[in-house]
């Protein structure tokens, strides 16, 4: 099964529950608030990074190469790794954070770079699909 990308409020259109997600599925749908503190740290952006650019201090390119930095440490690969995994196992993963907008987003970043660097299947917002 493949990847999704979403952001939180879209979740509210599901009462947050995986099940109500893919109702004809009868395959799981694992969800992970790649955001900080909740427990998904090692693929979150650093919160210093995501306060310059909310400042104007840093543009999208510089999130951009910074975040790419930070997921590919050891820790990180280990964790993409293993959704990868999921994915191939049949399982629907959804990384969901806070931007509604995927183009300036991490969670979109984190899933082109799972299906690059690990033959995940990555299919986009999960709105589209819906």
């Amino acid at each position: 099964m493949p990847i999704y990308t979403t952001y939180l409020a879209y979740l509210r259109k599901f009462s947050y529950n995986p099940l109500n997600i893919f109702p004809d599925s009868l395959k799981s749908v694992l969800i992970y608030y790649v955001m900080l503190n909740r427990g998904n740290d090692e693929v979150a952006p650093y919160i210093e990074t995501v306060q310059a650019v909310k400042k104007g201090k840093l543009d999208w390119n510089g999130y951009e190469a910074i975040y790419l930095r930070k997921i590919d440490a050891p820790n990180a690969r280990e964790w993409m790794r293993k959704r990868a995994e999921e994915s191939q196992q049949g399982h629907n993963v959804i990384l969901v954070c806070f931007e509604k907008s995927p183009e300036h987003c991490h969670r979109r970043l984190l899933a082109e770079t799972i299906a690059r660097q690990f033959g995940a299947e990555y299919k986009g917002e999960l709105s589209n699909y819906q």
